[in-house]
């Protein structure tokens, strides 16, 4: 049995559930003032790393059930970071059966699942009537701001993880 995976493994993913929400509350203004928003998806960023380099069914036991804990905690809308975060472990290892696993390729599907996962959300909250701003109102004060932070932390996480994954 490998301890390090099976022990810390989890604390890693809970611990990013956290980091997460508080860098989201503590952070979100004062980097990009008043009229920008990002939304880290440090969960999403991780899944991915995690599918590259670790086992496809563990990646998808941690979607499903960090996901259903995201929906619970984070969102009032129930199911649908349930569906998202799983769908990306999915994309992520179709992409990866036809691309090479370095940190160029696996960083633009980090970031493409980040543009996936915002924008499915958003046309979710849009279809049920819970925003109203328009879709280039969205790529302009949400989405830009959420990609570049989002691939600063895949920046910063890439290497440490991979090596945990890999060893």
């Amino acid at each position: 049995m490998n301890v390090k995976k099976t022990i810390w493994l989890p604390v890693i993913m809970i611990g990013t559930f956290i980091l997460e929400g508080v860098v989201s509350l503590q952070f979100g203004q004062s980097l990009f003032g008043e009229s920008r928003l990002f939304i880290p998806h440090f969960l999403l960023i991780m899944l991915v790393i995690m599918t590259a380099f670790y086992k496809r069914n563990v990646a998808l036991i941690y979607a499903f059930i960090l996901g259903i804990l995201f929906d619970i905690y984070y969102t009032g809308v129930m199911g649908i970071y349930f569906a998202i975060f799983p769908f990306v472990v999915y994309i992520t290892e179709k992409f990866l059966k036809v691309l090479h696993n370095n940190i160029v390729l696996v960083g633009l599907i980090a970031i493409f699942n980040v543009i996936l996962s915002e924008t499915l959300v958003y046309a979710f909250y849009y279809l049920i009537g819970t925003t109203t701003i328009s879709f280039a109102d969205f790529i302009d004060y949400r989405l830009w701001t959420t990609i570049l932070f989002n691939l600063a932390f895949y920046l910063v996480v890439f290497f440490p993880f991979r090596l945990f994954y890999s060893n």
